[in-house]
């Protein structure tokens, strides 16, 4: 179905052009030209503005040869640090760094999948809907391209994100929504070696809150975390104020308001027992992918799956992706395996193999929805 030596050189090409979250210029501007060569119309819209990026989300869209439904296709520009001056390796059949960085599979086996399957569809000529790809910025740390995407140019109803870590075949259907939480407890100032008992040492009302509260697994859809922590002047200075960030996930969304609002009430009670006062910030991000077996997107990509030969596979997962903000959206999605392993680490690592078969499946997708 697919040129496998070409996607292999499409996805060493992407890893060795430098990019990370709100830097994506010169992905994009590669990812542009290679789209507009295949006759796509491309623009970016001002999500980079917004989030003081250097780029904005790229929206192309190809005229089909059938009047079916749109497929949208999906992955991401960025990626976590350190990714910048990569050094791609092959060797017996694995693409990994050299080590000193991480390897980018993470999103860039999902852009060479797109590139690739939409490339081999047009050259062998076979029939085709129209084709909606968005790249977005920023999906690391926040999701923040796609936050701020502007989908009111976007015609499709189902659109298939290239982006887990599961091999190919697996369709991520579940995911949780999330709230991002910062607690900032205030005391009071004191000098710690002359007169501390005038002081309220944030820290020590923080650590009392934290002992009254549920955190970690809460059930099996919903988790919370306290992930950063920092406070404090001077040793010889009663603590003032401590500031927590975290979060709170869930399948459902009325648990996850519910875990937020049982954090919030321990901080606000203990900080008054103590005489001290408690700021909170509560930012809701996303929300679920909540799919279920009959959704029209999980049949399709079903499909597409077993056209190359692959049995599918559904999987929950506890973290965010693209496809939280286009189901929020009203866009019902999915998020598809590619196969890569060790994401976010110098271990970072991907068969050539995955690379191969994932690229088949955005081939089939086409199949599957110039046949409707």
């Amino acid at each position: 179905m697919i040129n496998n030596a070409r996607i292999l050189d499409t996805f060493l090409t992407l890893v060795t052009t430098d990019s990370k979250t709100k830097q994506e210029g010169r992905m994009a501007d590669l990812l542009q030209s290679r789209l507009e060569a295949m006759g796509f119309t491309v623009e970016r819209d001002n999500a980079g503005e917004l989030i003081g990026g250097e780029t904005g989300n790229i929206i192309a869209r190809l005229k089909g040869t059938r009047s079916t439904e749109t497929l949208l296709l999906c992955a991401h520009m960025d990626r976590v640090n350190p990714g910048i001056g990569i050094k791609p390796q092959v060797k017996d059949g694995i693409i990994t760094s050299d080590g000193t960085t991480i390897l980018a599979a993470d999103d860039c086996a999902g852009l060479a999948a797109i590139l690739e399957g939409i490339q081999s569809a047009l050259e062998q000529g076979i029939d085709r809907p129209d084709i909606e790809v968005v790249f977005t910025i920023a999906e690391e740390g926040g999701l923040n391209g796609s936050k701020h995407l502007d989908y009111s140019k976007l015609t499709a109803k189902q659109a298939f994100i290239i982006d887990s870590s599961t091999p190919v075949g697996t369709v991520v259907n579940q995911a949780p929504a999330q709230t991002k939480l910062t607690y900032r407890i205030i005391g009071k100032a004191a000098h710690g070696g002359v007169e501390p008992e005038k002081g309220v040492n944030a820290l020590i009302v923080a650590a009392h809150a934290l002992t009254r509260m549920k955190l970690g697994r809460i059930d099996e859809e919903t988790t919370a975390n306290i992930g950063l922590a920092q406070g404090g002047a001077a040793t010889n200075i009663v603590m003032e104020t401590f500031e927590m960030k975290g979060d709170a996930r869930s399948l459902v969304m009325e648990k996850m308001e519910a875990q937020v609002a049982h954090m919030t009430e321990v901080f606000e009670k203990t900080a008054a027992e103590f005489g001290a006062r408690v700021e909170a910030d509560i930012q809701f991000a996303y929300g679920p992918v909540n799919l279920k077996p009959g959704d029209v997107v999980l049949e399709r990509a079903f499909a597409a799956i077993r056209r190359v030969g692959l049995h599918p596979e559904l999987r929950a997962t506890g973290g965010g992706s693209d496809a939280n903000l286009f189901n929020t959206k009203g866009i019902q999605a999915c998020n598809l395996g590619t196969g890569y392993r060790g994401a976010h680490s110098l271990k970072e690592s991907i068969p050539v193999s995955e690379l191969e078969k994932i690229g088949a499946v955005v081939y089939a997708l086409i199949q599957e929805y110039a046949a409707l």
